[in-house]
């Protein structure tokens, strides 16, 4: 039995779920908000959060799957947005490593996963999934520096989605994905998630933590999810943390 919460306004989703998972919140459940007021992405980055339009909500994980492969919930949450834009929008739908959500070539969505190891032996390893998705911004409700970057379900023809309805028809994809990963393995997981790759192929720029920069052929995800990109001299740079970032925005 799902435990949620419906909240019209809060900071964060992440940080919810994330309390309600120390206090045992079961495998699932989640928080869905009509605003947020510090919703973030990744590499802490604020996500434009208008009140009643999108999708702001997080997910309490507990997959059966070894701590050290957490971090490949990433992908596996994105292949289930994928999995759930692509009935609403068929073939327009597009991955860019490692947790962006695109329509097209603008971005429609973001995903932020946290993995915890917890000291409460009850509640033990968890990860909150937080997904932010534009569903009902028109165009000119965009600031006008996003505009020709970031879209919404509704901008790009899509129907007229409400946030709670997308909340639980997503948790479904969700939890199938996650269920595919435990029970087939990532690599089934990985190949799907391929198929939705606008990265592969096209040439990338890797800002590194160092503030060094990479630049080469996106390769795509490798067996354990990192991406790989292919310099000009042929050497194959694995992209650990950092920003990546293709060609044509520079």
């Amino acid at each position: 039995m799902f435990q949620d919460e419906y909240l019209r306004i809060i900071d964060s989703t992440n940080d919810r779920a994330r309390e309600l998972a120390e206090k045992g919140g079961p495998h699932g459940s989640g928080v869905v908000a009509e605003q947020q007021t510090a919703g973030r992405g990744r590499l802490k980055r604020p996500w434009f959060s208008p009140a009643g339009k999108n999708l702001y909500c997080s997910y309490i994980i507990r997959p059966v799957v070894p701590f050290s492969e957490y971090p490949r919930l990433t992908l596996v949450a994105g292949l289930a947005v994928a999995h759930f834009m692509n009935d609403l929008l068929p073939g327009r739908v597009g991955l860019k490593w490692p947790n962006d959500i695109l329509l097209g070539e603008k971005k429609c969505g973001g995903i932020l996963c946290e993995s915890v190891l917890s000291q409460d032996r009850h509640t033990g390893g968890y990860a909150i999934v937080g997904i932010g998705l534009n569903l009902l911004l028109e165009r000119n409700e965009l600031p006008e520096e996003l505009r020709d970057r970031a879209t919404s379900l509704l901008i790009e023809g899509g129907p007229r989605l409400m946030p709670l309805d997308a909340f639980n028809v997503l948790r479904r994809h969700l939890l199938a994905c996650i269920d595919d990963w435990q029970k087939i393995g990532f690599q089934w997981i990985l190949e799907r998630w391929s198929s939705f790759d606008i990265m592969v192929g096209r040439q990338a720029t890797w800002v590194t933590q160092k503030r060094e920069v990479v630049t080469g052929v996106s390769l795509g995800p490798d067996s354990s999810g990192q991406l790989c990109i292919e310099d000009a001299q042929g050497t194959r740079h694995l992209v650990v943390s950092g920003d990546v970032t293709l060609a044509r925005e520079l």
